[in-house]
């Protein structure tokens, strides 16, 4: 095994938001004040905001960086011709304590075309939720977009969104178009595609004080929305299912739980990708050999850690109980030919 291929950690970059509480405050210390750390960005790709390793003999480097030098060798070969030096997924924590916008996200085409960026799709695991928080989560009936606009502007809009009280494990898939908020105490474990690319709806009343006022995009956000009904089936996932199997799979990313109490052993030649797993609750350490001598990298609640695509085979081992480990990774495409397909 190389000496750079080793599990990463990161130094996490927290952003203040007006909606923020006070968890991820907590769990990175006491912000100054007045600050609400909202949302913390966990694992970021971004050229101009990249995350930065925070162990190993990497530490202190970028991860643009260290893919721009070793390639296919951190990402696999598929994900680097597609997405070149930048890391594709952008993994955040938010901590939602006010509302947070009804908002929408563009697809890749409308994304490149207006704003050269990816389109956002992503994907929420609750952690933790409050009594009375909820998540908005597209339509509850079918709407037009006349009756979207008008219901944006007189603040009814609220009236036609699909409502959820939100548990412990809920795992909601949000593929651009579907409007979406939430609020009330809720924390997320958030998958994303590499965008920062948010149209705001509307604001819970926000946007109409000069103090709180935050741009709105009601005009780009038009043609850009999923308004049918929600389908619960394809995007909803309730944590008080005993789920086995991905939460998801999609040409954006792919979704896998680990709730055991069992060593699980990682053939890592079966992904041809980079993996990153985050510990929603629990303990793990993953074990590693490096030049016949194994090596253990712990992985504590809360923490997020990538695996290079050329990391040979290792095992996740639980510490002290049972351990709720989520695994990201994304498929490589098969190119497929049109002439053989009809």
């Amino acid at each position: 095994m190389k000496q750079t291929i080793y599990p990463y950690k990161f130094v996490v970059e927290s952003k203040e938001r007006v909606w923020g509480g006070n968890t991820l405050e907590l769990r990175y210390g006491k912000p100054s004040k007045g600050d609400r750390i909202g949302e913390t960005w966990e694992i970021c790709g971004f050229e101009d905001d990249s995350s930065v390793i925070a162990n190993g003999y990497l530490a202190e480097n970028s991860l643009f960086d260290v893919i721009e030098t070793y390639m296919d060798e951190i990402v696999g070969e598929d994900n680097y011709k597609r997405f070149g030096n930048e890391f594709p997924l952008l993994m955040k924590m938010l901590d939602i304590e006010d509302r947070l916008s009804i908002q929408v996200h563009p697809d890749d085409d409308t994304a490149f075309d207006r704003h050269n960026s990816y389109g956002k799709t992503e994907a929420w695991y609750v952690l933790d939720a409050k009594p009375g928080a909820k998540v908005y989560m597209g339509f509850n009936r079918d709407i037009t977009p006349v009756e979207f606009l008008q219901r944006a502007s007189d603040g009814t809009l609220e009236e036609v969104l699909n409502v959820y009280e939100p548990k412990k494990g809920d795992f909601f898939f949000i593929e651009s178009g579907i409007v979406h908020a939430a609020g009330g105490g809720v924390v997320i474990a958030e998958v994303q595609q590499l965008s920062d690319v948010t149209y705001r709806i509307y604001d819970w009343g926000r946007e109409f004080d000069p103090q709180t006022a935050r741009e709105m995009h009601v005009e780009l956000a038009i043609d850009c929305i999923n308004y049918k009904k929600y389908d619960e089936s394809k995007y909803f996932i309730s944590g008080s299912a005993h789920h086995h199997g991905s939460l998801v799979k999609s040409k954006y990313f792919n979704v896998t739980p680990f709730r055991t109490k069992d060593t699980i052993h990682i053939y890592t030649e079966q992904y041809n990708s980079f993996i990153v797993y985050f510990c929603a609750e629990g303990e793990a350490a993953i074990k590693m050999k490096s030049d016949g001598v194994e090596q253990q990298f712990p992985i504590a609640q809360g923490e997020w850690v990538l695996i290079p695509a050329s990391a040979p085979d290792f095992y996740i081992t639980p510490i002290n109980g049972e351990m709720n480990i989520l695994e990201f990774y994304i498929e490589p495409q098969q190119e497929v030919d049109s002439y053989i397909n009809d």
